[in-house]
């Protein structure tokens, strides 16, 4: 591997490892697949929240939610906190950003705000559906083909109202495949490949979006997506030209690869926020030197930015809760086993999720001015993958549950945060 790899990190705004193409096996997405099949693939990746603000903030920080404070959509990440594109940006790389970022407020369709010096350039665009006027692929859709983005946007409703109407969503996902977010993403970055000098190293943030509300308002009582498969074909195909210009200007050998999601992905049929589907994501990380091999112990998105950030030959920050996975890819530790989610935004209950194992381990915390009761649920994820059976209360699981009430409570302390320094006695 070099000394200073050029880093293309290509995040999906929701996309489930149970979705069948992070699996490898779709015949619909060639890029993703042949990509996985020559990757280290971390088959049980957990995002720290299946919401995404969140999310995002814990997989460029390698915090925890607990400990970032981004702790639901419309919060801005604080500014005492750091996120792996500014340490890069700050050592040598010229860090980019196409596409979504997430890490504050864009109600009533305002511009992202994003923290000076995190990134070297950027393309800003929450989504195709996000109306911004700093919106940066409406801007570059009005140019390639103004008839289109008319049709779309015949009509600029009141800066204030949030709802897309059905026309303008039918409108926008018939757009050609050409003229789509996601291509619009991958020309993007083969554009600022190509202006680069061979020996520059770079991050390139490629942030897709594959969920079908398309940057659009969420539901007001949940976050959750489901996936737009379409638009993760585009993506694929937006991919694939990426890759085809790696090789092409003789940067693939010195560049590192890494594909992930926010998070899952989860209908509105399904009641189980915490369930596998949405908050288990893809994870896989190619480079020519790595080989290809699948790690099924349980990970953490909050382990991208330290391994990022060891890739590049730089240290993490002590507050940084994610081990790097290079060591988990050299053989010289072992993952951490375990991963923690937390959901504080719902409107009806909070919920915490626990993956060891073969174990998973839900707790509602309950809401008792809605009259909802605290709870644990308790999966054995081998035996009934589909979570349809709540052994929390079988008497012989007993010992189970509380060990995994206690490794739960021993999660939480481990992602405390005891940096501050202690000057004195008292």
């Amino acid at each position: 591997m070099p000394g200073r790899p050029n880093i293309l990190f290509v995040c999906f705004d929701s996309l489930s490892a149970l979705d069948g193409v992070p699996g490898g096996h779709s015949a619909a997405t060639p890029a993703l697949t042949g990509l996985i099949r020559k990757s280290i693939c971390f088959s049980h990746t957990y995002t720290p929240c299946p919401e995404s603000s969140p999310a995002r903030a814990s997989l460029f920080t390698g915090l925890d939610p607990c400990a970032h404070g981004l702790w639901t959509n419309g919060v801005t990440l604080p500014s005492d906190i750091t996120t792996f594109p500014e340490i890069l940006n700050r050592s040598g790389y010229l860090s980019w950003l196409f596409g979504r970022w997430q890490m504050a407020g864009v109600s009533n369709w305002t511009t992202e705000p994003v923290r000076k010096g995190t990134f070297s350039h950027i393309d800003w665009a929450h989504g195709p559906l996000h109306r911004s006027r700093q919106n940066a692929y409406l801007v570059w859709l009005k140019q390639r083909a103004t008839d289109h983005y008319d049709q779309i946007f015949a009509t600029q409703p009141d800066a204030d109202d949030t709802n897309i109407l059905p026309e303008q969503r039918k409108a926008m996902a018939e757009l050609p495949d050409d003229l789509s977010f996601n291509h619009w993403i991958g020309e993007s970055v083969c554009q600022q490949l190509r202006s680069l000098p061979a020996e520059q190293p770079y991050l390139a943030v490629a942030s897709m979006v594959t969920g079908a509300s398309m940057g659009s308002e969420p539901a007001p009582e949940s976050d959750r997506e489901v996936i737009d498969n379409r638009a993760l074909q585009q993506a694929d195909r937006a991919l694939g030209t990426v890759l085809n210009e790696l090789e092409q200007s003789g940067r693939a050998q010195d560049t590192i690869i890494i594909v992930t999601a926010a998070r899952g992905t989860l209908n509105s049929a399904v009641q189980n926020t915490m369930c596998e589907q949405a908050i288990r994501v893809p994870l896989f990380i190619h480079h020519p030197d790595f080989g290809a091999q699948t790690i099924e112990s349980p990970v953490s998105t909050i382990d991208i930015a330290p391994t990022v950030l060891d890739m590049a030959g730089l240290p993490a920050s002590d507050s940084m809760q994610g081990n790097s996975l290079l060591d988990v890819i050299n053989g010289s530790k072992p993952p951490r086993g375990w991963a923690m989610s937390r959901l504080r935004a719902s409107v009806n209950q909070w919920k915490t999720a626990l993956r060891s194992d073969q174990l998973k381990l839900v707790v509602s915390h309950g809401n008792p001015a809605k009259g909802i009761e605290a709870g644990h649920q308790l999966f054995d994820l081998e035996a009934d993958p589909d979570e349809q059976q709540n052994l929390a209360d079988h008497t012989l699981r007993s010992a189970d549950l509380e060990a995994m009430i206690d490794q739960m409570i021993d999660a939480r302390c481990a992602l405390e945060n005891r940096t501050e320094p202690r000057i004195a006695k008292f």
